[in-house]
């Protein structure tokens, strides 16, 4: 790693500890982050990061925050090119098991993580919030004749059918020898499509 050069701070010190971060956790995932070695990562004093994040604690959700933040920005512009609730459930569902595939363990920060348990966030909680009022929007939308319990259930178990099957790809859980002959972005819209078929039928 390369030695703290500088006393104090760089410009932009925030942005750049962000930036390693998000490196970090690509390789290492979250459990070993500190915020001392980045600190050695970015080339400052050990102190200097504390100006901008005053634990790990704060660091952690910083990048947790913007995890959230670039997921529900490329479900924006992924249901942006859907027409109709099915192509509009099925584009968010694709999209969560893709970026989960891609960003491993920045999702384990988002949704398993200190930041999660024992207690949720309160920050991350709004977008979890958030999320649910998107996808039960949805489906209310499509069934207007349903209870607003009716609702919720629908859009949890579309939830549980998405982050269930990301989190077991994620783990390695989904292809035991011999069972499956689906290639993985086969499998990802099978799966979303008979989650949406259950959320609005």
């Amino acid at each position: 790693m390369t030695q703290a050069k500088n006393p104090y701070h760089k410009e932009n010190l925030r942005r750049d500890l962000l930036d390693a971060g998000r490196d970090y956790l690509v390789t290492h995932g979250h459990t070993s982050l500190s915020i001392r070695s980045l600190a050695q990562i970015v080339g400052v004093s050990p102190g200097a990061p504390y100006h901008h994040f005053p634990d790990r604690r704060s660091l952690l959700l910083a990048l947790a925050i913007e995890g959230y933040e670039e997921m529900m920005a490329g479900v924006g512009k992924a249901v942006g090119g859907a027409s109709g609730t099915a192509d509009q459930l099925e584009a968010m569902g694709v999209h969560f098991i893709a970026f989960s595939k891609k960003n491993p363990h920045l999702v384990e920060l988002m949704y398993e993580s200190e930041l999660t348990t024992p207690t949720l966030d309160r920050q991350l909680l709004d977008y979890q919030i958030r999320a649910h009022k998107a996808l039960r929007g949805l489906i209310a939308e499509h069934l207007p004749d349903i209870t607003e319990d009716e609702a919720d259930v629908r859009t949890i178990a579309f939830w549980s059918a998405v982050y269930g099957f990301a989190n077991m790809l994620r783990k390695g859980l989904i292809y035991p020898d011999g069972v499956m002959d689906f290639k993985e972005r086969q499998l990802s819209l099978a799966i979303v499509h008979q989650a949406v078929l259950m959320a609005i039928t």
